[in-house]
């Protein structure tokens, strides 16, 4: 983990709310494991705390993170423009680990493609991977990757199922070939789904929790996830976490 110094090659909207934004940094950022995150200091005197972003990719000396306007830490940081200063802690936190044997299956809701695309990339086309959004429009969020066409589910139909993602996983899960182990990111109300869904089957499933986060480090106790461990029930997901087994959350 290290903190650096960084400067804005690009900051601009995909579509609406939504915003990507790539970071030169003045020296190679640590090893990064799908899932990780980073804290942005926001160039903006307005903004005290950084904020959390998923790893979306990563190159060299290259940082870049997807994110979807909706407070002040994010209307500001889309107001910076290409030149800004940044500074960002990182890479943080427990990213995905993948299991050999399975065949993985990917499942993202909405901004939560943000947190798997870089373990997209990684399995070059081994895994299957559903999207979930709003609309047609949000569909831009899922830029190609080598290796396989997404499947896609919008709430209102104007693209592929119509229906939620893990609607669209359950008509997929009887064709997948072995044995699926899924690495989820999105909403909690999503992942409340899944849990409905593979109650019986019991798969095994990863998911990325999104917490507010004062600290990232661990010290502020803000970003504490309920698991079902009887000793210590509280994790933080800045430091156990972001990435979670599904069946430890209590949701």
């Amino acid at each position: 983990m290290d903190d650096l110094e960084g400067r804005i090659v690009e900051n601009r909207p995909v579509c609406a709310h939504y915003y990507r934004c790539r970071v030169r940094l003045q020296k190679p950022i640590g090893n990064v494991v799908p899932g990780q995150f980073i804290m942005i200091k926001v160039p903006s005197s307005a903004i005290f705390l950084r904020r959390p972003f998923s790893i979306y990719e990563c190159g060299k000396q290259t940082i870049t993170i997807l994110y979807r306007v909706a407070g002040q830490g994010t209307h500001a940081l889309a107001r910076a423009v290409r030149g800004e200063h940044v500074m960002i802690l990182g890479p943080l936190g427990h990213g995905f680990r993948v299991q050999p044997g399975y065949a993985p299956v990917l499942v993202a809701g909405g901004i939560g493609i943000a947190g798997l695309r870089m373990l997209w990339r990684q399995l070059k086309g081994r895994a299957l991977m559903l999207y979930g959004c709003s609309t047609k429009e949000e569909t831009r969020l899922l830029e190609k990757v080598a290796g396989g066409t997404p499947g896609v589910a919008t709430l209102d139909g104007s693209a592929g199922f119509a229906g939620t993602v893990v609607e669209l996983l359950s008509r997929r899960l009887e064709s997948i070939g072995g044995r699926p182990h899924i690495y989820a990111c999105g909403p909690e109300a999503m992942y409340a789904s899944l849990r409905s869904l593979l109650a019986e089957s019991r798969i095994p499933c990863q998911v990325l929790v999104e917490e507010r986060m004062a600290c990232g480090l661990g010290l502020c106790f803000g970003c504490v996830k309920k698991t079902v461990d009887e000793v210590e029930p509280y994790k933080r997901a800045c430091v156990e976490g972001p990435v979670f087994d599904l069946w430890q959350l209590s949701l």
